[in-house]
C-alpha cells in the first residue's frame, strides 16, 4: 500500500479534483457533525494521506493534532502543507499496524484507512492500536467504505469499484479515481457488520454507522448530483467509545 500511495501523491491533485465533490458535499460534513466540539481537546489522525482532514480538525479548534500515515509520500504532502499555512500539527510516517502508542488522545479519526487491511487479524490489529491511542472515556470516528455502494452512486462520486462476483470478507479489488487517465487504488472488501464486530472486539463499545447523506448546504445546481451520490453512497461513518 506504501508504494500504491506514493505514487497517487505524485498526482495528488488530480485525484483531489475529482474526489471534492463528494467529500465537500457528503462525506466531511457528515463527519464534522459526529466530530462535535472538538476545543481543546488532543486528535490523532490516523491514515491521514496528505492531511485534507487533518488540517480541518485542527481548524475546528482541537489543542493538539497528531496525523500519522505509512506512505512518506504524503506525509510529504502534509508537511508542505503545514510550511505553507502552520497550524501546528505534527506529521510522522507511521503504519497503523506496528505503530507505538502516540500518547492518550480525546478523539481518533481514521479517514478510509479499514478497507486497506487484507485479514481480519490485520484489521483487529490497526483497531487495538486506536484503542491503545485513547483515553477511557475517548471517542472513534471512522470514515469508511461501503462494500454496498451503487455503480450509480459511484459514478456520480467520481469512483469505478471492480469488486468480485460474490465477494468475500478480505477479498482485493480495485478502486479507480476517475481522472484521465484514471488513478487505480487496491483495497479489500469488509461488509460493515464485519468492521463493527472487529471494533468491538477490540473493546470499543457504543459502535454505530450511517451512511454519509447530504448537507443542508448543498448549492441548488449540485443538489442532483448529490442526491445521487447518497441513493448507495461510496462511504459510511462509525463511531466508537472506549469504556
Amino acid at each position: 500500500m506504501t508504494d500504491q500511495y506514493d505514487q497517487v501523491a505524485a498526482t495528488f491533485a488530480d485525484v483531489e479534483a475529482v474526489i471534492s465533490f463528494v467529500r465537500e458535499n457528503l462525506e466531511w460534513p457528515s463527519f464534522k457533525e459526529l466530530l462535535g466540539d472538538l476545543r481543546g481537546l488532543r486528535v490523532l489522525d490516523v491514515g491521514c494521506g496528505e492531511g485534507s482532514f487533518t488540517r480541518r480538525i485542527q481548524q475546528l479548534g482541537a489543542a493538539h493534532v497528531v496525523g500519522t500515515d505509512l506512505s512518506p509520500g504524503m506525509i510529504a504532502l502534509a508537511r508542505q502543507a503545514e510550511a505553507r499555512n502552520p497550524q501546528g500539527i505534527t506529521y510522522e510516517v507511521q503504519d497503523l499496524k506496528t505503530m507505538p502508542p502516540q500518547g492518550e488522545f480525546d478523539v481518533v479519526t481514521a479517514i478510509h484507512v479499514l478497507h486497506y487491511a487484507d485479514t481480519r487479524e490485520t484489521m483487529q490489529t490497526m483497531a487495538k492500536t486506536m484503542h491503545a491511542n485513547l483515553k477511557p472515556g475517548g471517542r472513534l470516528v471512522v470514515l469508511s467504505a461501503n462494500a454496498n455502494s451503487s455503480e450509480e452512486s459511484e459514478t456520480a462520486a467520481g469512483f469505478r469499484t471492480y469488486r468480485p462476483a460474490n465477494p468475500q470478507e478480505g477479498d482485493k479489488f480495485k478502486v479507480a479515481v476517475l481522472t484521465t487517465p484514471p488513478t487505480e487504488i487496491e483495497v479489500h472488501h469488509w461488509p460493515t457488520e464485519t468492521i463493527v464486530d472487529v471494533l468491538e472486539t477490540a473493546g470499543f463499545t457504543n459502535v454505530t454507522w450511517a451512511p454519509v447523506k447530504p448537507a443542508a448546504t448543498v448549492a441548488p445546481a449540485d443538489r442532483t448530483r448529490a442526491e445521487r451520490c447518497a441513493k448507495s453512497p461510496t462511504s459510511l461513518t462509525i463511531t466508537a467509545t472506549k469504556p
